[in-house]
């Protein structure tokens, strides 16, 4: 993006500072940081404009980009300018209450590091107070390769650590003592802003009384091309920045006709300025030619865009010219400001709206039209705003609220503050102010924290009790909040969390009962709220091991999310966290993988503690919990801040004995699995493989008596488990149907591509299996060549250079004989970037088509099966 401010030839040239600033090139990070008014942005622009050939891209930040969504977008935006692959980032950049994100993150640092030199310059960077968004800023500049180059320019240092750049010499830093304006530097901007010369010694003067602050410097040369007495005007002119500041203000604003000093008052209430919106509020006819002649004129206005439509005031300036303003008008303020949120309003502009109304203290109007807001306020999660305004109300003002305390716990409870919205909507359903509606309401998403709240049990009674409530209403109404509170909603919103609750108390049937109605309701006729339920449903059939179904779900949730725009958004995490278990359990870690990290991405982005337990096991599953982990399910305990859900806690700890039992320790595995006491069904299946591994016959028998019978058509993998267990016993007997117990496993796994419940019953299992007849052939062979990929670790690697996870996710592709362009599609990236990635896959293989790509990943194990690409 080429960077072009307006009418640079008016500035004085600083070939030293732009010499200075020449080093960036060579530096990873250019620090500006000086006072306002210091000249940064200029200096900034003239070297921009001096060398055509960089490819820049420019962010001047302003207090909206607070917002993690605002500042994505923006960024996004103009990275694209400079390639249009960027673009592919946006489903990336929500966060909801956080900063970038990891994978942004990672996004934009690999796609950087392709790039030939790019300056990327963040200009006002102290309108950013968001410790994570600045934290995730500074993480990008520490991981990024040397051919970008940060500037960053701002009044204050920014809170990087920076010490260890100034320690490699690979920091630029330009501050007040170099941008200072010397005696021939003020002389040429006085000539040139006033047309007159000012002589050495009145020169002189003026540098020294503003130290060279370059505004300071500025503002006397306006006041100075009116000012009848130039040499009494110097003589006056002392004081520190501040004095100075208001003295040289009141004498520019003095010099002025009446009517344009007005104009100024009236228009340094607006954020951003245009004719249009000027021109409602003053009901000046020539605004445009006003605005224009004022930037020509230097009277601190910037145009923010080419087209010359949008302006704003040097903030020094505009703070100086409200100060004023409302010294004389007191009321005038208050006025301009309704009026201005009347024009934002006529134009669906809720946002500056908003803040003019707050600005104006008219909180009731503010207040109504925050709750007039529609969906896209959740669905492009802006909660955080939100909540903002909310904040800005006085809590004496929206006391009587019901509805606004109400949407307040229902937004801090999707952003994943799940103890304030437990204690918000608690207040709520006990209040005798609160309407009938308003309680059932308050139930309702008390009923969705499931996924927060480490209370299991708890969740499933308030999902009960928000049940009754609704059923209790008839006819009385229910508030419209957001467009997302209708009745359906809340119904749908209702049997979803109950079947969540259901499910993470490992209750599975109950669980799908729910979710199934759930799906099905008249609510999901709302996008997110179907997205949500058939994700959900996803992941408990992919728990269960109907893998097939679950892929089924997961894509049609994924296809909706993808087809309203919401494939970014939290609510597909359940999807792909279904994708990635149902991988795991057809053998493919790889893959799981992949799909593992969007999960974790979109569970993180709102700290669904509950989910992000499944996320942690499902990476336990895929890469093994050694002897270690006991202290990694410390650790994560910590860092997740709340137990698992008993569904999780129970995989975990047989995951735990399994990696005992394989790793030689079968009596240690016993102790986890449960000893003497009644564990688990996943725990009792470990429990019974300790016993056989260690020969004690009679009490695997009696730990698979323990075991219930599952029906097959509901819990397939239960059903595997217990016959390989049954089988493994059998052949520990000396009993004839090892075989035939190993054929009913097969054939129950089969259709639900059940790989790795055979691969982690351990070698004794897949030894019985290698000695079937026709072992290598079919589902059994593909399970065999998974467990030579796991069991042996002598296995030496057949490939020189292994491939990346995103390369072995698109190997797993080639079999559906899709073209590059809808692989490309599917992996959501350009389809020269596709090609790429397939030239790599061929390389390391060393084929030279597609087909020879297949057979040979075959060979190697690298893929066992097509897969379904969602």
């Amino acid at each position: 993006m080429r960077y072009r401010p307006h009418n640079l030839s008016r500035y004085v040239a600083r070939p030293a500072l732009g010499r200075r600033l020449d080093e960036a090139l060579d530096a990873s990070v250019t620090l500006l940081c000086a006072p306002a008014g210091a000249g940064k942005s200029v200096l900034l622009a003239q070297w921009v404009a001096a060398h055509p050939e960089l490819d820049v891209v420019s962010l001047y930040l302003e207090k909206a980009d607070d917002d993690p969504v605002h500042f994505i977008r923006r960024l996004l935006g103009r990275l694209v300018a400079v390639d249009p692959e960027f673009g592919e980032f946006a489903s990336l950049g929500y966060t909801h209450g956080g900063g970038l994100g990891p994978a942004l993150l990672g996004a934009l640092q690999a796609k950087m590091d392709e790039l030939s030199d790019l300056v990327l310059i963040f200009d006002n960077l102290h309108r950013l107070s968001n410790a994570t968004l600045l934290g995730d800023i500074g993480r990008l500049i520490d991981a990024t390769a040397p051919n970008v180059h940060f500037v960053l320019s701002s009044r204050l240092d920014p809170p990087f650590a920076l010490s260890r750049y100034r320690l490699h010499r690979d920091l630029v830093e330009i501050r007040q003592s170099e941008l200072a304006f010397d005696e021939l530097e003020a002389a040429q901007l006085i000539r040139g802003l006033t047309g007159q010369a000012l002589g050495p010694e009145q020169v002189t003067a003026l540098v020294a009384r503003t130290e060279g602050w370059v505004a300071g410097l500025q503002l006397a040369a306006i006041t100075l091309k009116t000012h009848p007495e130039p040499d009494d005007f110097v003589a006056q002119f002392s004081g520190n920045d501040r004095l100075v500041a208001d003295f040289l203000t009141e004498e520019v604003l003095r010099a002025l006709p009446e009517d344009r000093r007005d104009l100024l008052f009236q228009m340094a209430v607006l954020d951003k300025i245009s004719a249009d919106l000027v021109h409602s509020l003053t009901g000046e006819a020539r605004a445009q030619e006003e605005l224009e002649a004022l930037e020509r004129d230097s009277m601190f206005l910037v145009a923010l865009d080419n087209q010359r439509e949008w302006y704003r005031f040097h903030q020094l300036f505009r703070d100086l010219l409200r100060y004023r303003y409302r010294a004389a008008d007191p009321e005038g303020e208050a006025v301009l400001l309704a009026k201005a949120a009347s024009w934002h309003i006529a134009r669906d502009d809720v946002g500056p709206a908003v803040r003019y109304l707050l600005r104006a203290r008219q909180w009731q109007a503010a207040l109504d039209l925050i709750m007039s807001m529609g969906p896209p306020v959740f669905e492009r999660g802006e909660m955080s705003t939100f909540n903002g305004w909310i904040d800005a109300i006085p809590e004496s003002v929206r006391t009587d609220r019901v509805d606004v305390t109400l949407l307040r716990g229902i937004f801090e409870g999707i952003t994943g503050h799940w103890a304030a919205a437990d204690d918000i909507l608690r207040r709520v359903a006990a209040s005798r102010l609160a309407s009938a509606g308003e309680r059932a309401c308050a139930l309702a998403f008390l009923a969705t924290l499931t996924q927060w709240r480490s209370d299991v049990p708890s969740s499933l009674r308030w999902a009960e009790a928000a049940h009754r409530a609704l059923a209790s209403l008839g006819d009385q109404p229910v508030p419209d909040l957001i467009g997302l509170t209708d009745r359906a909603s809340l119904e749908a919103l209702i049997l979803g969390a109950r079947g969540r609750a259901s499910f993470l108390l490992d209750d599975t049937a109950g669980g799908r009962h729910w979710l199934e109605r759930a799906r099905d309701c008249e609510g999901t006729t709302y996008s997110l709220w179907k997205v949500h339920a058939l994700g959900s449903l996803a992941l408990l059939d992919a728990w269960c091991g109907l893998t097939d179904r679950a892929v089924v779900q997961a894509e049609e949730a994924l296809g909706l999310a993808r087809a309203v725009g919401m494939l970014n958004h939290p609510a597909p995490a359940d999807a792909f966290l279904a994708l990635s278990l149902a991988a795991v359990e057809g053998g493919e870690p790889e893959h799981a993988l992949t799909w593992l990290d969007e999960g974790l991405l979109r569970a993180e982005a709102n700290r669904r503690t509950q989910l992000l337990w499944i996320a942690k096991l499902i990476a336990a599953m895929v890469q093994g919990v050694k002897e270690g982990g006991a202290a990694t399910m410390t650790g994560l305990l910590r860092q997740l801040g709340a137990p698992p859900p008993p569904i999780v806690a129970a995989r975990f700890s047989a995951l735990r004995a399994r990696s005992l039992r394989l790793g030689g320790s079968p009596e240690r595995a016993l102790q986890v699995a449960g000893g003497g006491r009644e564990p688990s069904a996943p725990l009792a299946v470990e429990r019974a493989a300790a016993y056989l591994t260690l020969g004690r016959v009679d009490e695997a028998v009696k730990a698979l008596e323990a075991l219930p019978t599952p029906a097959v058509a509901e819990r397939p993998l239960a059903a595997v488990e217990r016959l390989t267990m049954l089988a493994w016993l059998a052949a520990r007997q000396g009993r004839p149907d090892v075989d035939r117990l190993l054929d009913q496993a097969l054939g129950q796994a089969e259709p639900h591509s059940l790989v790795e419940v055979f691969v982690r019953a351990g070698p004794p299992v897949v030894d019985l299996l290698a000695h079937r007849p026709g072992a290598r052939n079919g589902f059994c062979g593909r399970v065999l060549r998974r467990a030579r990929l796991v069991h042996d670790a002598d296995a030496p690697d057949a490939l020189a250079e292994a491939l990346t996870d995103r390369e072995l996710e698109i190997l797993q592709h080639l079999p559906s004989r899709m073209t590059n362009a809808e692989l490309a599609d599917r992996c959501y990236v350009s389809l020269n970037t596709m090609k790429t990635h397939v030239a790599r896959i061929y390389r390391k293989l060393d084929v030279a088509n597609r087909t020879e790509a297949i057979d040979r990943a075959r060979e190697l194990g690298l893929l066992t099966t097509p897969i379904v690409s969602p």
